[in-house]
């Protein structure tokens, strides 16, 4: 891909390739298991789902979906592609030592991040459909590898699409504009909505694509550790800056008995005023570790060809209403 000389070229070939997944490789499925996990599965028994959870004990009519990476059908429900073939798809879930997971044998990651020539490394790239939702809630178990070096611009994690692909936005576990945003910094999560480019629904301003943490009580995220995020998200009027985020975000090393709110908007424009009628309905995880400043069109450094550092997710839920941290109900409010 040749480099764009302007600085709207840019923006726009940087939000193409996040939408459209354009770097992903559909070869890696063909390629051998690495024999470093020849031990995919442990013998132990998968762990049952949550209550409320399709194939639960009290499954509950609100939960959209369900996925804890127990089984070995997850290559049937995932659409799973990255790495430019150098790691297979079958090590998209793994169950090393029985205790991958969170609480549990297994979890997805995004390992071996690989150049991409153009703006940073990327591993691992994992879709689910779900049936579209306009207003939802989405929790997962998030572990930050240790080592982690931060992308000197950002790293993105939990992503949405529409399922024609056409709509995006996401949860990053960091996003650097220091000084210009005290509130940014590496390893600190923020929300991105590529739908508020400049248009002039916008009045022309870029500046409602990122939002960061906003409750006076922010969180940097430390490598070797889990964390349970919980997101919300409601619809906007199509073109109307009406829409909602919010972002809970804890250390979940010990029990949580109150989440705590990190982010919290309510002029979100997840969709012009063209689209009209589209829903979010693909979760995507993926680690893309951005090491590129649009602006000053720069990305140092070139090398490594591979970073060896990882995340891990585990525990997803969408439901229509708050999900709550693992062995509670689904409860009415945080």
């Amino acid at each position: 891909m040749s480099r764009r000389r302007s600085q709207y070229l840019v923006v726009a070939a940087l939000v193409f390739v996040a939408v459209t997944g354009l770097l992903r490789n559909r070869f890696a499925a063909y390629l051998g298991a690495s024999g470093l996990f020849k031990a995919r599965f442990a013998v132990d028994a998968p762990v049952s789902p949550e209550s409320f959870c399709p194939g639960g004990a009290h499954p509950n009519p609100n939960v959209v979906l369900c996925d804890n990476f127990e089984d070995d059908g997850f290559e049937r429900r995932w659409d799973i592609g990255g790495h430019q073939g150098i790691w297979p798809t079958s090590q998209f879930v793994l169950c090393t030592d029985g205790h991958f997971g969170f609480h549990d044998r297994c979890a997805a990651w995004s390992n071996k991040l690989v150049f991409d020539r153009e703006w940073g490394f990327y591993g691992y790239d994992g879709r689910r459909a779900f049936t579209p939702q306009s207003e939802f809630y989405v929790r997962w178990y998030q572990y930050i590898g240790d080592p982690f070096v931060w992308g000197t611009l950002e790293d993105k994690s939990v992503m949405l699409h529409d399922q024609a692909n056409t709509l995006v936005g996401y949860v990053g576990t960091n996003r650097n504009h220091l000084p210009v945003v005290p509130d940014s910094g590496p390893g600190k999560p923020f929300v991105a909505n590529y739908q508020d480019v400049d248009t002039p629904e916008t009045g022309g301003l870029y500046t409602k694509v990122n939002r960061f943490q906003n409750q006076g009580r922010n969180i940097t995220l430390q490598p070797g550790n889990w964390y349970l995020f919980e997101w919300y998200v409601k619809l906007n009027d199509p073109g109307v800056s009406n829409g909602v985020t919010r972002l809970w975000i804890d250390p979940a090393a010990d029990p949580i008995t109150k989440q705590t709110l990190r982010m919290e908007y309510s002029d979100m424009r997840w969709l012009k005023a063209r689209d009209a009628g589209k829903q979010f309905g693909v979760v995507r995880f993926t680690v893309y570790h951005q090491r590129c400043e649009i602006a000053q069109h720069t990305c140092p450094p070139y090398a490594p060809v591979v970073l060896s550092q990882s995340q891990r997710w585990d525990q997803l839920v969408i439901s229509k209403t708050p999900i709550g941290p693992m062995e509670q109900s689904l409860i009415t409010n945080h």
